[in-house]
């Protein structure tokens, strides 16, 4: 079990992940600012053509039926609103984790180094006592 979740974590190309992520964090932000600014007013502005089903409609079923659809668009609003702020956690959630992973990476490095002078000198520590044995 442990081999799958190790293989799966080498396959990944982590440099690419770590490249991406300030612009995925970057990008998530300027959607999360862009959903926080509201509709654009210019689509407001223009008046959407009348449907053949609202024609026949009376004003008491006309101002019932604008009423529900703002209703409806407003929940739309919060929906978009809610998604672009969980982005923006995930986006953040994101770079401090490839940060970590990438710290992670480096420690590794570190610690390999640290062993293989470890071997060496238990190696020349070893062929010292032999060598003082004889």
């Amino acid at each position: 079990m442990a081999v799958g979740w190790l293989t799966a974590l080498k396959v990944i190309p982590w440099a690419d992940v770590i490249e991406a992520a300030p612009g995925l964090a970057k990008s998530a932000k300027g959607f999360f600012k862009r959903t926080q600014e509201g509709t654009n007013p210019a689509s407001e502005s223009a008046p959407a053509p009348p449907t053949t089903a609202a024609e026949g409609l009376s004003l008491a079923q006309a101002t019932q039926r604008i009423a529900v659809l703002e209703a409806r668009l407003a929940q739309t609003a919060e929906r978009q609103q809610a998604a672009a702020a969980l982005i923006d956690s995930l986006a953040s959630q994101n770079a401090r984790l490839v940060e970590a992973v990438d710290a992670l990476d480096k420690r590794c490095q570190g610690l390999k180094v640290a062993l293989c002078v470890v071997a060496v000198l238990a190696v020349g520590t070893l062929i010292w006592l032999a060598a003082v044995a004889r």
